[in-house]
């Protein structure tokens, strides 16, 4: 299976590739709440950016998704490490409004 890219789908930012060939490290960028205000809204968000970003549930939150339709563990928000610190700097941003 081709997982050259992660976040939206096919349309969604490629993950980076090292000059070896080999796909560049994963690095935990935050926990978030596995819903869509949580999880789902900060992949968009980051997709927005170009950043790609996956979610991996931790413990047994796939198994709790199955049954209940969502985690409650929470999910863990996981990004290039050549773009941690850009994502980092986007969620900790304050929102300005356009006037």
């Amino acid at each position: 299976m081709d997982n050259s890219f992660w976040a939206r789908g096919a349309a969604g930012p490629a993950w980076p590739v090292r000059a070896d060939g080999t796909k560049e490290k994963a690095v935990l960028l935050c926990r978030a709440a596995d819903n869509t205000a949580g999880a789902e809204m900060t992949i968009s968000l980051l997709a927005a950016y170009n950043i790609p970003c996956f979610k991996y549930q931790e413990n047994d939150g796939a198994a709790g998704k199955v049954v209940s339709g969502f985690s409650v563990f929470g999910a863990g928000l996981y990004v290039p490490e050549s773009m941690a610190e850009e994502a980092a700097a986007l969620l900790e941003a304050d929102v300005e409004e356009e006037s």
